[in-house]
């Protein structure tokens, strides 16, 4: 008959939370690490709601937010390419949903990866939904949807 004591079993515990949140960390955290500048491109889309003189910080709160505050490429073949209304009557862009455009836009650009940026504008409230598409899978690898105020709206 095995018996452990209570200081082994409690540190056999300890390791095996320690060895799965390491296993699977980058699992759970996907989205919180930055992204890099120069393998993913980003994709604005800014619906017709949304003020033209808020797409430079926007853009600006992208890079803060994925890029550590560098410049990303930007994916403008997506956006003029790829194109179909929506019942809402706003112009959203389909060129990294499929996983054989993403590759020839890969290609092209030169990344692995793609942050889709879809704003729209609410008043004063700016919904950000994002997702980060790779090469291997058609599924996004994360999704997220922010609100964010106009920046004067702050002060």
């Amino acid at each position: 008959m095995i018996h452990f004591s209570g200081k082994y079993k409690n540190k056999s515990i300890i390791l095996l939370a320690v060895f799965l949140n390491f296993a699977f960390s980058s699992f759970i955290s996907a989205e919180e690490k930055p992204l890099d500048e120069q393998k993913t491109a980003v994709r604005y889309v800014f619906t017709q709601s949304v003020e033209r003189g808020l797409h430079p910080w926007l853009q600006e709160e992208v890079a803060d937010t994925w890029f550590d505050s560098k410049i990303p490429k930007s994916c403008h073949i997506c956006d003029n390419v790829y194109r179909y209304p929506t019942d809402n009557g706003s112009v959203l862009t389909r060129g990294v949903q499929n996983i054989v455009n993403r590759k020839r836009l890969a290609t092209i650009l030169e990344v692995e990866e793609f942050l889709t940026v879809i704003v729209r504008q609410s008043g004063e409230v700016l919904s950000v939904e994002t997702t980060l598409h790779n090469l291997e899978q058609d599924e996004p690898l994360w999704a997220k949807v922010f609100e964010w105020s106009k920046p004067w709206s702050l002060w």
